[in-house]
This record gives C-alpha cells, sequence and structure tokens, in this order.
C-alpha cells in the first residue's frame, strides 16, 4: 500500500515537472520565433524609416506633374498679381489624378494640398502643396510668361529691356577704317561711303580748227579750195570754211566708293532693371521690351 502511494507522488510529480517543461519550451520558442503580425509590424515599420520620404515626394511629383499638363496658356491668370488654384479633391473630380494616399495607408488631406499658379512681374510659378498625415511641405516650378507648360519645354531665357536708346552706356568711337565690322548686341556700328582716288586714266578731247577757204581762178571760173589737211578737203564754187578736227589726251584721276566703318562698345548702365524670361515672350516685346542679346539657359 504504502509502495503504491509513492508511485502515485511520483508519477504527478514528474507529469507536473514535463507540462513546467512543456510552457517554458513554448515561452522560449515564441521568444525566439515572432509571430507573423509581429514580423508583418517590424517590416512596415522600416519601410517607413527606409520609404517614407520617397512616397510622399512621389505623391508631390505625382500632383506637379498633373499640373504641368492642365496649367496650359489658356488656363493661367492673365494679370501680374492674379492666382489660380486647384486642390487635390477638384484634382480627383476633374480625373488628373487617381486617389493616393500616405504612408500610413490614410488619404492625404484634399483640401489642405493644392495647385496654386501666381502670375508675377517676369513669370509664372505654380506652388505644389501637400499635406498629408505624416508629413506637409510643397516645391515651388518656375516658368517664362511665354505660356507654354510647367515645366518650360524650352529652357532657353532671354535678357530684355525697355526703351534701350536710355539704357546703354557706350565707349568712345573707334578710327575709321575699311574693315568690315558686324553689329550686335553689344557693338554699335556706323559706316560711311567715301570717294577715293584708285588711279588715272586718258581722256580724249575733239578738238575743231577752221580756216578759210583758198581762192583760185580754173578755167576763167572762180573756185573756193579746202586743201587736203582739212576733214572737207576739195573745190568750192563758193566761199566755205575748211574744217579740221584733232583729238587730244588729258590725265585724270579715277575714284572709286570706298566703304568705312567704326564702332564702340556699349553695356547695359548699373541702374537698369532687366527681365529674364522665355526667348519668345511676346507679352513683354508688346510692353516695348527688346531683347539685349544675353541669352542662358
Amino acid at each position: 500500500m504504502y509502495d503504491e502511494e509513492n508511485n502515485k507522488r511520483e508519477t504527478l510529480k514528474s507529469t507536473f515537472i514535463k507540462i513546467v517543461l512543456v510552457v517554458l519550451l513554448i515561452f522560449v520558442l515564441m521568444m525566439l520565433f515572432p509571430t507573423r503580425g509581429f514580423v508583418t509590424n517590424y517590416v512596415d515599420e522600416k519601410v517607413t524609416e527606409s520609404g517614407g520620404s520617397d512616397n510622399f515626394n512621389n505623391n508631390l511629383l505625382a500632383m506637379a506633374t498633373a499640373g504641368s499638363g492642365y496649367f496650359t496658356a489658356s488656363r493661367l491668370p492673365k494679370n501680374t498679381g492674379d492666382k489660380v488654384k486647384m486642390t487635390l479633391g477638384e484634382m480627383y473630380d476633374n480625373k488628373l489624378l487617381v486617389r493616393f494616399s500616405d504612408i500610413n495607408n490614410r488619404t492625404c488631406n484634399t483640401k489642405k494640398s493644392y495647385l496654386e499658379v501666381s502670375k508675377e512681374e517676369d513669370e509664372y510659378t505654380m506652388k505644389v502643396n501637400l499635406s498629408c498625415s505624416d508629413k506637409t511641405d510643397y516645391i515651388m516650378i518656375h516658368m517664362g510668361l511665354d505660356g507654354t507648360q510647367f515645366p518650360s519645354t524650352s529652357t532657353a531665357r532671354c535678357e530684355f529691356v525697355k526703351n534701350l536708346a536710355d539704357t546703354w552706356a557706350y565707349s568712345d568711337w573707334s578710327s575709321w577704317s575699311t574693315k568690315k565690322i558686324n553689329e550686335s548686341s553689344t557693338v554699335q556700328v556706323e559706316k560711311k561711303v567715301s570717294k577715293v582716288k584708285s588711279g588715272t586714266k586718258q581722256v580724249p578731247h575733239k578738238v575743231i580748227y577752221e580756216g578759210g577757204a583758198t581762192k583760185m581762178y580754173l578755167n576763167g571760173n572762180i573756185k573756193y579750195v579746202c586743201p587736203s589737211i582739212y576733214d572737207n578737203a576739195g573745190v568750192y564754187d563758193s566761199a566755205v570754211s575748211c574744217k579740221r578736227s584733232k583729238t587730244t589726251y588729258t590725265t585724270e584721276p579715277v575714284y572709286k566708293n570706298v566703304t568705312y566703318y567704326r564702332y564702340r562698345s556699349k553695356s547695359l548702365k548699373n541702374d537698369v532693371t532687366t527681365k529674364w524670361s522665355s526667348c519668345d515672350d511676346e507679352e513683354l516685346i508688346q510692353q516695348g521690351y527688346v531683347k539685349t542679346g544675353n541669352e542662358k539657359n
């Protein structure tokens, strides 16, 4: 009997120990091998740390690209200081974008996120503002007054000034020279044409000498005779004037037209306000501005 009870106690003790060991083993395994939810959250966290900024930038650039195609010349503000605005919600309504979300899978604010185009004195600017749960920021895009899309397809920009005659500072004129000089945006050229002696030539002059005919009696008749040295040599029944022509030569100078050039350099005065815009900016040209010739990309 005693032995039986001892055996039962040993069996219960052994079973308890096994249960404890199993529980400990499960706990250790849970520590060593995280659950699926734990792994997913961990990965999401790392993606957030490394890629969240890229996601925001991609959404910002998507708005800018859509705005670039939408704000063509007919939709741009007309007067300096005017603005036109479109919210992210309106972009969705106009099917310019598909709905996107931030890194927390939450949609960005459709009213605080917007595009705003302003007409400045010498350019257009487009503000692209994005407001999401994780971040709010904006970028600025610039364009000339030529009415092309944002960003401008033409990168060339030219310098404009108004009333050129009053804005240039000039150097002294150079000496006159026969070397041809072409006028440019920074070089003013004057030219004159003068006659210059290039040589001589012999010029013929015809001289007529006259003399009275010789009176003679031939066969009882009165005749008038011009000797053979005259051009009208012969016998005449009446008095005539005998004529003889002679060519003489004189030396005379020969002239030709020569073009002379002189130039002076010109530069904009220091106090002149210039405008840089698209080289084909018709609006500035209509306002009386002209290009100085300076250009940059």
